[in-house]
């Protein structure tokens, strides 16, 4: 059930103190909603809601996330809305990070949505030439769902986001990977991670996501110049096979796999992780370099970068997985991350802050992309 009244609120307006009521089990006489991020909640709204109530159980603050309408069909095709509603309700209880609580979830669900790593193998196996017709039919079903998801989390009340335009310095980065560790040490190689519908591996779309590269490729060019043109002519031709050498010689974890600064909160001396819409298990040195290109300046050295990984895989202390190991399946992901981004203009950012941390993101990713030898990645028997 939704809650008591049968209904999930679709549109920010529609969460009122009645329905809050309902969804919370407790009396709630009044709430005020403020919107949390200036171009950050890129698939969803995001909003803060002050609750006045008489229930000491309950928090005075909540954060409340539902579809947002701009990117409401992309957010649906990649599922996100549900895999957060189910990562918090299998997860949420006993991760060794510091991650909001549930306070109530709800969605409609979906037969074609819960046999979905059944579906994207089954595609994954098809031409490359159909990935455009793929990518047109899926996104023609998305628009036709009217699903509903609805999230109620805790509120940081103690911690400051971070900012993913202004950027982090050397320290304040490896401070972010000693504290994402623990998560990647708990359900390293871990049995747990098994059985769940929403939870995909990382590769299994790798032909989809190069097919969508392709298609972006030429215009992404343009976009990050000379310094990594070589690299992007390299990935063309083995972007695939990167995909899946990675994800077959690196120890599978379970992955933030969005771990940029944005989502990324900091008290006065620990870091708190939010929005997990894209989760997956794959190697964990994917959200490494993911979390490196998006937030590690691109001034910082290449002593500034190393001191960073040596920081993250100390703080990992899985004793069978060597730095030398790290470091190569670090420099295969900040490859991995290159092509991903490459259909990121597909998103509507909403305003121009969202526009110019993209740029940011852009810069920072080519300064550490730009320091793979491609060559050196060994794919596959090669």
């Amino acid at each position: 059930m939704a809650d008591k009244r049968g209904y999930l609120p679709e549109t920010p307006e529609e969460i009122t103190a009645k329905w809050l009521s309902g969804a919370l089990g407790a009396t709630v006489s009044n709430v005020q909603q403020q919107a949390l991020g200036d171009g950050k909640g890129f698939m969803g709204d995001v909003l803060r809601l002050d609750i006045d109530t008489d229930d000491s159980r309950l928090p005075r603050s909540l954060v409340a996330k539902l579809p947002k309408k701009a990117n409401r069909v992309f957010g649906e095709l990649l599922g996100v809305y549900e895999r957060e509603i189910m990562f918090f309700r299998e997860f949420g209880g006993s991760l060794p990070i510091r991650a909001p609580k549930l306070w109530f979830s709800e969605f409609d669900r979906d037969k074609g949505s819960e046999k979905q790593e059944e579906i994207l193998r089954s595609l994954d196996r098809m031409p490359k030439f159909l990935g455009s017709a793929i990518g047109v039919i899926g996104t023609f079903i998305a628009a036709r769902k009217k699903r509903r998801y609805m999230l109620l989390i805790e509120f940081f009340q103690d911690m400051q986001p971070g900012d993913q335009l202004a950027g982090l310095e050397p320290a304040r980065c490896a401070q972010v990977l000693r504290s994402i560790a623990p998560l990647h040490q708990k359900y390293w190689q871990a049995p747990q991670l098994d059985g769940h519908f929403w939870l995909l591996p990382l590769d299994i779309d790798a032909r989809i996501r190069h097919g969508m590269f392709l298609q972006h490729a030429d215009r992404y060019g343009t976009v990050l110049g000379e310094r990594v043109a070589s690299h992007l002519d390299w990935l063309r031709d083995h972007g695939e096979a990167l995909m899946r050498t990675f994800f077959a010689d690196a120890p599978v974890t379970l992955l933030h796999c969005d771990l940029r600064l944005d989502n990324v909160v900091f008290g006065a001396d620990e870091c708190g992780f939010i929005d997990f819409q894209l989760v997956r298990k794959g190697p964990a040195a994917y959200d490494v370099a993911y979390f490196m290109t998006s937030a590690m300046r691109e001034d910082a050295s290449a002593d500034d970068e190393e001191t960073a990984l040596r920081a993250y895989h100390e703080a990992l202390a899985v004793p069978q997985y060597a730095y030398a190991d790290f470091k190569r399946d670090y420099q295969r992901a900040l490859m991995v991350v290159l092509a991903g981004l490459a259909g990121a203009d597909d998103v509507e950012f909403g305003n121009e802050r969202g526009e110019n941390m993209m740029a940011a993101w852009m810069r920072r990713l080519t300064a550490r992309a730009a320091n793979v030898d491609p060559a050196d990645l060994k794919l596959g028997k090669q």
